[in-house]
């Protein structure tokens, strides 16, 4: 069964079709009566409806005062991260949209929630996307002192992650490298990185970097929990079963027993 929600939406696309802006809006302003607030998701929904209207159809100060009116019903951080991304796809289907205008409302959103590192990582992400990979690197310096220290690491882990799908991976390796040798124990990070490298095709990367970790290779290897490098052994052996040959999953075994008994003498 359809929801109210895209009911409305299709009725406002029909309005707009006979180019009937008035009857457009009056449509999302009926369905607001009509919509529990207890479904935020819903009525969020026919407001970013409401926003795309007005974006296209109304001018800048319609468009701020029904971003404004939509922050009083709805969490305004979930607002700005809609209108932006809105505005980031117009960006990308319309190359005659000034980008000043996309880049002025994610600067807005970041000003406005600047403890909030989904707001500063939606802008690090659109940038990337754009090739815009100077400006990204400049914004991620600028969220980091912004941001509350205890956020910067799963900030940074997150810009690695993008700099792997939008970005370089060079980069995106250096980003990772950083972390895990400032939070040594950080076996999350570690296992995002691997999976980043596995999804992007490298699985010799990958295997060098569990190599790594486990002192096989000789490079300094972080210092975890017995119940920390179960875990890392574990996801060691999984990605040989899938990747690797006997001799590699022979090779996690006897890495695996050497740990052992060099923790129990």
């Amino acid at each position: 069964m359809l929801s109210h929600a895209f009911r409305c939406v299709q009725y406002m696309a029909f309005h707009l079709l006979l180019a009937d802006i008035p009857a457009a809006r009056d449509v999302a302003e009926r369905a607001f009566d009509r919509i529990s607030f207890r479904q935020e998701g819903e009525r969020l929904n026919v407001w970013c409806a409401l926003m795309t209207l007005e974006l296209k159809y109304g001018t800048d100060e319609s468009l701020q005062k029904t971003i404004d009116r939509a922050c009083k019903h709805n969490n305004p951080k979930h607002v700005y991260l809609r209108i932006c991304e809105i505005l980031a796809k117009q960006s990308r289907d319309s190359p005659h949209v000034p980008l000043n205008r996309t880049d002025e409302m994610y600067l807005k959103m970041c000003k406005k929630f600047k403890g909030k590192k989904k707001a500063w990582l939606a802008y690090i992400e659109y940038l990337l996307k754009s090739a815009r990979h100077e400006e990204a690197h400049d914004i991620a310096k600028r969220a980091l002192k912004s941001l509350p220290a205890y956020k910067h690491v799963e900030t940074m882990k997150k810009v690695a992650q993008l700099e792997f799908e939008y970005g370089s991976h060079d980069r995106a390796r250096t980003l990772f490298d950083g972390l895990l040798l400032k939070n040594p124990k950080r076996l999350d990070v570690f296992f995002v990185y691997v999976d980043k490298e596995v999804k992007h095709g490298d699985v010799d990367s990958a295997r060098l970097l569990f190599q790594k970790q486990s002192g096989k290779s000789g490079a300094t290897k972080m210092k975890l929990s017995d119940k920390q490098m179960k875990s890392f052994f574990k996801k060691w052996f999984a990605f040989e079963e899938k990747h690797g040959t006997m001799n590699d999953q022979e090779a996690v075994k006897d890495a695996a027993r050497s740990y052992v008994e060099r923790a129990s003498s």
